[in-house]
Formats: structure tokens, C-alpha cells, sequence
């Protein structure tokens, strides 16, 4: 059963907007949907099904805590803030919330929590107005008032049910509407987090949204039949809509932990994202009824995650026919994107700035950019040629300085990173530097810069390979960037430079 909540504070703020359902019916509404994967957005009171989020008694310095609590709210609400004009956008459909294993503690009416802490900020209660009472306070409750502080308000939210702590199940969806949620259905896949189904009414108009987060491991074929599992659910739950109505306006989101191009990439395995649920990239919809919104997108540009060094686009927005035939609500074309900005959410390369527990307040956001897409209320109106879908590339490309033609001059000298302190050290994790390193060792990898030993990764495999090819100590110019793994400080190897 889905657990619905709703807040109203600022209503009035709404009044004669295109959102308030008093205006006029002629009057055209357009609003933005976004699909955001949080990266574990977990909250403090300790009981969490992945170790690094168990806040101890007595917080190291790669721990958990209320500092980085309020870090990642702030980080993920800026990043929100940069839509609309600082509005943010109407529609979200969040992955990646915890799946709150202390429901004494659960906040069941948002109007009242809001209420409650109306003369206070997120920040305050996490840090100087710090009381014990709070621990509990789900990470969904946070987000509601973190997003309220920064003005962000007016949405109505769905939550899937948490799950037993044996289900192994980390995570669960939620979906923020700031149009009225006229009903809810949490719906289980095995193995994966619920698919939660909503029906918002936007000017009186019927609209399905569709939050998912599929079986992770998009590199994995062994994982892909769970996957295809996960996506015969959706295509049943979209099927069963379609049949009430062929021309419903239907929106998909999420993380499908799948490329838009998996059957290209895996021809030899069945894809749930491709063969099954039937995603793909004409606009014609002549033999399928689910338009995939990275065809909008210029080949390069198609990515939401780096993995490894290559492009990858784990999360999805897939719209239904009904979105084009100008009745109801409408795409917006060419609207699509990933929403990047560098220095928050992005590194200098455009890649995301993952999450991580270094110092006392901790740094990134998420390791996937989230992507969005406009609608309105008024008929669908091309402004490009209509997709094809006949450009998707039979590979992932890469992404890295060599890709994106960094001036090596221009990057900072990174002999001084091992002067630095941890806490030092964590505001530069992400920042690309220069050394000369000599390879001491493969396995495990470490590096020699001025004296100084560290423990190193190559995420790309090309990287490595072309160090093993100059072979163990032999200076080498490389470019880098700090990081920490399990607490140990690390270079990242992000290339080699050739002279």
C-alpha cells in the first residue's frame, strides 16, 4: 500500500499561476520533469543497511554524520534550484531515498512537520539546533523541508513502502508533484526497488508518471534477465493503461540502470529496457509506443554517468505517443537534457561529482547527473526534424581529458597534495592536477610523486594499460585527481600525458 503525503504551506503563492486549478482552462501550463537519482541519501539515526552510513557514537573522519547530511541536502537542493528560474522543477521523480527501517519515527503529514520547524532551516537543525529527537526524521522529510527552506514548496508526495530489512532492499522512490496526486500505486519487481505509478491531474488533464529503479549492473549481462524481469512489470503496468486509454499521456523515469542503445551494445543477450519494454528513438511511434528522450540529445552528449571513462546514460525519461497527438498535455520538443553544472554537480571534464565522506562535511552530489524534459498543456509543435532513431553508436565513448582536450598548462602542479591534511585534501577530490609520478607497483597500483608514495586507480582500462607499456619506475607526466578509498588517500590516473 503506498503511503501518500502532501503539503499546502505557500498555496497562496500558487494563486492565478498556471498550476492553481482555478485558472483558466485555456490558459497554457507548461511545467519541467525531472528524473534525479540521489546517490543514497540516507538519514542519521544510525540504522542503515550499508555500513558507511551507520554513524557511529564517535564519527571519524570518513564517517556518516549530520554535517554531511546537511552537505548532501544542500548540494542536491542547488542543484534543483538551478531549474525554472530558481523555482525548481514541478515534477520529480526521485531514486535513491532510504528505505527507512525506524517507522516509530516516520513523518506521515508533511503540512505538520513543516510546520513544526517553520522558524528553523535544515542547517540549523543539523548543526547548532541540534537535538536527538531528529535523528529519526526520515531523509524524504528532509528533502521536503530542505527544498521548502530554499523555496521550493507546493508539492504533494508519494513514497513507496519501506521494505523489511531482510529484503535487501536499500532504497526506495518517491515522486514530488506540485500538481495533485489523484492516486498512488507501489508496484514490486523482483529484485529491484518498487516501480511506483501516479496519476496527477495537471489543468484537469490525466497525466501517468512511472518511477523506477531497475537491478543495478548495466555492464553486468549475468544481471540483465533481472533486469528484463523489472521491465516486463512496467511494460504490464503501461500495457494495462493503454488498454483503458491508447492515447494516454504517459511519462517514464528513473534509473533503469540501462543504456537508451543496450541492445546495440549487448546484441547478444534479450534487453529489458530495448526487447522488453520496448524503448526506443523514432518519434514516428510506427512499431513502438515509447519515444526514449536521449535521441533529442547530439550523439556526445548523450551521457548521464561515467563509468570507467566511457559515457553512460543510466537514467531515463521515455514518453508515450500520447504526449504528441495534441490533446492533453504535450512534450515540449527538443526540451530533453541532463542537467550539469560544473563546480557543483560536475567536475571539469563535465563528468558527475559523486558523493564522498572525506572531511568533516563531506563533498559531491551524485554519481549521475539528473535529466529533465518540459511539457505543456498546449498541442505538440516540432521545432526539429523528428528523430529517427537510426544514429545510436554500437559503443560507449569515452570520456576523459583526452576526449575533451584539456589544456595540460593550465591544470595545477600536484606535488603539494601531499603537504595537505585529509580535511585539506577532500576540498580538491575532483580537481584535476599534473604530476610526475613513476609506477611502483601494479598490484595493487601505487605511484611515486616527489618522494611521496600513494595508492592509486585507473578507472579507464586504457590508462592502465598504457602504463603497464612504460613499465615500473619511469617518470612519467600524468594527470590525476585526489580522491579516498576506504580512507586511504589515492590518485586517480585520469591519463597519460604524451609529450
Amino acid at each position: 500500500m503506498i503511503l501518500i503525503r502532501y503539503h499546502h504551506l505557500f498555496l497562496l503563492l500558487l494563486v492565478c499561476s498556471p498550476l492553481f486549478i482555478g485558472c483558466a482552462a485555456e490558459e497554457e501550463t507548461k511545467f519541467t520533469v525531472v528524473a534525479y537519482n540521489v546517490e543514497n541519501f540516507f538519514d542519521i539515526d544510525g540504522v542503515a543497511m550499508f555500513d558507511d552510513y551507520k554513524v557511529p557514537d564517535e564519527p571519524g573522519a570518513f564517517t556518516y554524520s549530520r554535517h554531511k547530511l546537511a552537505t548532501k541536502l544542500n548540494n542536491a537542493v542547488a542543484v534543483l534550484k538551478t531549474l525554472d528560474s530558481g523555482a525548481g522543477p514541478d515534477v520529480i521523480l526521485f531514486q535513491e531515498f532510504e528505505n527507512d527501517f525506524t517507522p516509530e519515527s516516520s513523518v506521515e503529514d508533511f503540512d505538520a512537520f513543516l510546520s513544526a520547524h517553520i522558524e528553523t532551516t535544515v542547517n540549523e537543525m543539523l548543526l547548532e539546533g541540534w537535538k536527538e529527537e531528529f535523528a529519526g526524521i526520515p531523509s524524504v522529510a528532509w528533502m521536503v523541508k530542505a527544498m521548502a527552506d530554499a523555496g521550493m514548496s507546493g508539492y504533494e508526495v508519494a513514497v513507496a513502502p519501506v521494505k523489511t530489512f531482510d529484503s535487501g532492499i536499500a532504497h526506495v522512490n518517491a515522486i514530488f508533484s506540485r500538481f495533485p496526486i489523484q492516486q498512488a500505486i507501489s508496484h514490486p519487481t523482483p529484485d529491484a526497488r518498487d516501480i511506483l505509478e501516479a496519476q496527477l491531474s495537471v489543468n484537469g488533464n490525466a497525466i501517468w508518471v512511472y518511477c523506477n529503479h531497475w537491478k543495478s549492473g548495466a555492464s553486468s549481462p549475468s544481471r540483465e534477465p533481472i533486469r528484463v524481469e523489472n521491465a516486463k512489470t512496467l511494460r504490464a503496468l503501461v500495457d494495462a493503461r493503454l488498454a483503458e486509454d491508447p492515447q494516454a499521456d504517459i511519462i517514464i523515469g528513473g534509473d533503469l540502470n540501462s543504456h537508451y542503445n543496450h541492445s546495440i551494445l549487448f546484441p547478444e543477450i534479450e534487453t529489458g529496457i530495448n526487447d522488453v519494454l520496448g524503448s526506443h528513438g523514432s518519434e514516428a511511434f510506427a512499431e513502438n509506443d515509447l519515444y526514449n528522450l536521449w535521441f533529442e540529445l547530439p550523439v556526445p552528449e548523450r551521457y548521464s554517468e561515467v563509468w570507467r571513462g566511457r559515457r553512460g546514460t543510466l537514467m531515463h525519461l521515455l514518453v508515450s505517443s500520447g504526449l504528441y497527438d495534441g490533446a492533453g498535455v504535450s512534450y515540449v520538443d527538443q526540451s530533453f537534457d541532463k542537467l550539469v553544472i560544473k563546480g557543483l554537480n560536475a567536475d571539469q571534464l563535465g563528468r558527475p561529482r559523486s558523493w564522498h565522506f572525506a572531511g568533516k562535511t563531506g563533498g559531491g552530489v551524485s554519481d549521475h547527473f539528473p535529466v529533465f524534459a518540459k511539457f505543456s498543456t498546449a498541442s505538440f509543435s516540432p521545432v526539429a526534424d523528428l528523430s529517427t532513431g537510426l544514429d545510436a553508436p554500437a559503443e560507449e565513448i569515452p570520456l576523459g581529458f583526452e576526449s575533451e582536450n584539456v589544456r595540460i598548462g593550465a591544470l595545477p602542479d600536484g606535488e603539494y597534495l601531499a603537504e595537505l591534511t585529509d580535511d585539506e585534501l577532500a576540498a580538491k577530490v575532483d580537481i584535476l592536477h599534473v604530476v610526475e609520478a613513476e609506477v611502483t607497483s601494479f598490484r595493487p597500483l601505487r605511484l611515486r610523486v616527489n618522494q611521496n608514495d600513494w595508492a592509486a586507480y585507473a578507472p579507464a582500462s586504457r590508462n592502465v594499460d598504457q602504463l603497464r607499456r612504460i613499465g615500473l619506475r619511469k617518470k612519467t607526466p600524468m594527470v590525476v585527481s585526489p580522491g579516498f578509498w576506504r580512507g586511504e588517500r589515492q590518485l586517480i590516473v585520469e591519463g597519460i600525458v604524451t609529450r
